[in-house]
């Protein structure tokens, strides 16, 4: 479909139409770099005209537009019920993004005073960089997908977005310097695994090679045609060749490329387009008797400053004037006639994702169902219900059989919403690929293995936070279930630092949820599943076989929050002691302790808490849990001790307390790394959560506040 597509197109609108577009955007390029006046050059050129501090990124536009320009005509000619999306892995390209949004009058279309015009033209160019959308590809620019700001993942969160989307087409616009990324390198085989799971779309990879990174050659470029021949098909990818200065070369590599390129859900050999120009294409050969083509300095700027350099200011004059800006936009910055064909139209209108409603009732139902049950019979029927509610995915890095989580189908198969690769980056690429374009996934893995993911979340959760406070569509959340707690596992298996992480960007949409049991696992799931626009870690550990009783569970829920009353004393008044446990192994070692004290010490009044949202702790309205002033004062009291025990680093909790910390009426117990292999139960001791430990703090705590 997508390469009789692309045929067609060439024969219903001419190269010189492509060509066209091609030159507009490469001139507004550098016109948004260097133009503050005189931006059609109506006049002749004058070093007023020019901004004093010229900023953004030349060298990767010219490659980047003739893809957008070549792919407009089949963006223009979509049959209903077809989508084509085009990914960017490097952010540097957003002149080239906010030029070609501007031309197809998608960028007016979402903000008016962009619309093609004279007051739109200037504010295109003459505030560049903007402060309010960004001198970089940002999900503010409508029609053009973006990784989050780290290079590596784009292949494979376009992987993602195609997943269960058999109408569409993603395009990923790769560097050759991305290439030299693990991941990106990860992603070319890791297709392989997603073949047979699933009736999945199309992923055209297309490698801009243009011989350079950021400051020097790239390694992809010192391959020969034949290496680099070799290189991909041993990747399992075809290579076909295109010169970026042939638009009807580069217009019959694409429909080739379409021809051969292969679904996500068919093994065997797929396409990919490698585009060949130099970086920063159309730059003055030299500048003051030395090169400046094939420099470093084109990645930039080139001309660093021609507002005040003569010499600068005159090689930029010519520069411009090249593209003879007549032919392509009339007097009111408007795109000429010729070049509509090889433009897109509107983006469709989409309506947004309809708000989760019921979402304490669900979860609660999802625990009580799962009362008296293991983690590794609680979690798999929780995922089972979500996957039959509509498109579902769960990725995991070769660790489901290890976390006990056995997804199979009524006939003993593995289910095909489930997929393992032993590469946490890809799964969370793939995840974030599946989110982005309005599916719910599920990331699991080992809790010691996350925190290599720490660049891609906060990445994601930036991306996430430019989409909120621009208003657009929520989004599925970000869910993560990280099992194999350190406390059960060997030495080198033991990092809680990504909820750490994440907890310290004050991101208000993260939430690290610390069931109790595996029937509060079981209804955290259910909950972070069902809510949008959410960045949600659930901590819960493959061991844990103590059941508590679950009539405050939707109290939990609903405030991150709870006062266990069957281990309480009479709320009235001040208590002795209170024990707060977050995490199921915190709750199992503090229940313990509860028990003994009300056995033992029948004279000390209790009060236990359970924190099922860690942020519930924060200071208030600091975050959407955060319990307030009355709120808090009420679980925790004004005099008692406090003894609270976390699965992860003490050091969380008191960050999270902040200008709330209750001060040296608060123990917080939780890992601290014992520098050396050791037993669980030796383990438990160094970290002060064993039981004699514990007896001996709570009783001395609780004499000292007599």
């Amino acid at each position: 479909m997508w390469a009789d597509l692309a045929r067609s197109t060439r024969r219903t609108v001419p190269d010189t139409s492509v060509a066209a577009v091609t030159d507009a955007l490469d001139y507004l390029c550098l016109a948004q770099l260097y133009l503050q006046d005189n931006l059609l050059l109506g006049r002749t050129l004058r070093p007023s005209d020019v901004k004093p501090r010229p900023a953004g990124h030349w060298g990767v536009c010219p490659p980047v537009n003739r893809l957008l320009a070549v792919l407009g005509p089949l963006q223009a000619s979509l049959p209903d019920g077809h989508d084509l999306q085009v990914l960017h892995g490097g952010g540097h390209a957003g002149p080239s993004a906010l030029a070609h949004s501007y031309l197809s009058g998608r960028l007016g279309d979402m903000y008016p005073h962009l619309r093609p015009g004279p007051a739109g033209l200037h504010e295109l160019v003459s505030h560049f960089p903007r402060p309010d959308l960004g001198g970089e590809i940002t999900p503010l620019i409508p029609g053009h997908l973006h990784t989050g700001g780290q290079l590596g993942p784009a292949l494979a969160v376009g992987q993602g977005t195609v997943l269960d989307a058999p109408h569409r087409l993603t395009v990923v616009l790769i560097g050759d310097g991305e290439c030299e990324t693990g991941t990106t390198a990860s992603a070319w085989l890791a297709a392989r695994a997603l073949a047979g799971t699933g009736v999945h779309g199309t992923v055209l990879p297309v490698v801009l090679l243009n011989g350079q990174r950021m400051g020097g050659p790239s390694i992809l470029s010192s391959l020969t045609r034949a290496e680099l021949t070799a290189y991909f098909t041993g990747l399992g990818h075809v290579p076909l060749y295109a010169d970026g200065r042939d638009i009807p070369a580069l217009r019959r590599a694409l429909a080739d490329a379409l021809d051969t390129v292969g679904s996500l859900s068919e093994a065997g050999p797929s396409s990919v387009l490698v585009l060949t120009l130099d970086k920063g294409h159309g730059v003055p050969a030299h500048l003051k008797d030395a090169p400046l083509a094939g420099t470093p300095a084109v990645h930039k700027t080139p001309l660093r400053d021609p507002a005040h350099d003569p010499e600068e200011f005159a090689a930029l004059a010519a520069w411009l004037a090249s593209y003879q800006t007549e032919d392509l936009l009339d007097q009111k910055g408007r795109p000429l006639p010729h070049l509509l064909p090889a433009l897109p139209g509107p983006l469709p209108r989409t309506l947004g994702l309809p708000a989760p409603h019921g979402c304490v009732a669900a979860s609660a139902d999802s625990a009580h169902r799962a009362s008296g049950q293991l983690f590794a019979q609680t979690v798999p029927a929780v995922l089972h219900a979500r996957a039959a509610q509509g498109p579902f995915r769960v990725f995991s890095p070769d660790e489901l059989d290890s976390n006990r989580l056995r997804l199979a189908d009524a006939a003993g198969r593995p289910v095909s919403w489930a997929v393992e690769i032993l590469n946490e980056d890809i799964c969370h690429a793939w995840a974030q690929g599946y989110t982005e374009t309005g599916r719910h996934a599920l990331v699991i893995s080992y809790e010691a293995f996350a925190p290599v993911l720490t660049g891609l979340l906060r990445q994601q959760l930036k991306h996430r936070s430019m989409r909120r406070h621009a208003q657009l569509a929520a989004l599925p959340s970000i869910v993560y279930l990280l099992t194999s707690l350190g406390w059960h596992n060997t030495y080198t298996h033991q990092d809680p630092s990504l909820t750490s992480a994440l907890l310290a960007i004050g991101d208000p949409t993260v939430h690290v949820l610390t069931p109790a049991d595996p029937a509060r696992t079981a209804a955290a799931l259910t909950f972070a599943l069902r809510k949008l626009d959410r960045c949600t870690l659930v901590i819960a550990g493959k061991h844990t076989h103590t059941q508590h009783p679950l009539d405050t569970l939707e109290e939990e829920l609903r405030h991150g929050i709870a006062r266990w009353p069957h281990l309480s004393d009479s709320p009235a008044g001040e208590p002795d002691l209170v024990l707060a446990s977050a995490g199921d192994l915190p709750a199992e070692r503090l229940t313990a302790l509860a028990h003994r004290l009300r056995a033992e010490r029948p004279d000390l009044r209790l009060r236990y808490i359970h924190v099922h949202d860690l942020t519930a702790l924060a200071e208030a309205g600091s975050r959407p849990h955060a319990l307030t002033t009355e709120a808090f004062t009420d679980h925790f009291g004004t005099r008692a001790p406090i003894i609270l025990a976390t699965t992860g680093h003490p050091a969380d909790i008191h960050a999270l307390l902040g200008r709330r910390h209750p001060g040296t009426r608060l123990t917080v117990l939780g890992y601290r790394d014992p520098e050396k292999p050791c037993t669980q139960a030796q383990l438990l001791t160094h970290c002060g959560l064993d039981d004699n430990s514990l007896w001996q703090l709570a009783t001395r705590t609780a004499r000292e506040n007599a």
